[in-house]
């Protein structure tokens, strides 16, 4: 799977068969896949990535990328029990969703909300986390402002 190839495949399989004992061995193979491709593949997380970068935060990258890997193998695992198949945008997009999730610990929320033109506000680490992690269906700084407003909203 490291240049690409057979994704699709390994994707269909776990489909076919999450509930056998090798699943979680290949979900987490997928989830390592998914996580790196983000830098590469959605859209959206580069998006959010720039408004972290833009704050002159100094996050963790990579540390966050491996603590999102265990929870983008239990989606793809609690996927795969669901009917029909699982689209490999919809898997690349729950990874995006979970770096975005782990980086939000890391940050100075006050200088994101600057950086984006909103009110500072005080949010529960989990709502930030949350609102952090549904920007990534945004394909614009503006969007990223919208997406975080919305999800913060009382």
């Amino acid at each position: 799977m490291g240049n690409g190839r057979g994704v699709g495949a390994a994707l269909r399989h776990l489909d076919a068969h999450g509930s056998e004992p090798g699943a979680p061995v290949l979900a987490e193979a997928l989830a390592h896949f998914l996580v790196d491709r983000c830098e590469s593949h959605h859209a959206g997380w580069r998006v959010v990535r720039r408004v972290v970068v833009d704050s002159a935060a100094d996050a963790p990258w990579e540390k966050c990328a491996r603590r999102a890997v265990p929870r983008v193998a239990e989606d793809l695992l609690t996927l795969s029990a669901q009917p029909g198949r699982t689209p490999l945008a919809r898997a690349q997009h729950f990874a995006a969703r979970r770096r975005a999730e782990q980086i939000a610990r890391h940050l100075d929320r006050g200088a994101i909300f600057a950086g984006l033109g909103l009110a500072p506000r005080v949010v529960t680490a989990e709502r930030w986390e949350a609102a952090l992690g549904s920007a990534v269906g945004s394909r614009s700084r503006e969007q990223v402002a919208r997406s975080v407003e919305l999800s913060l909203r009382d």
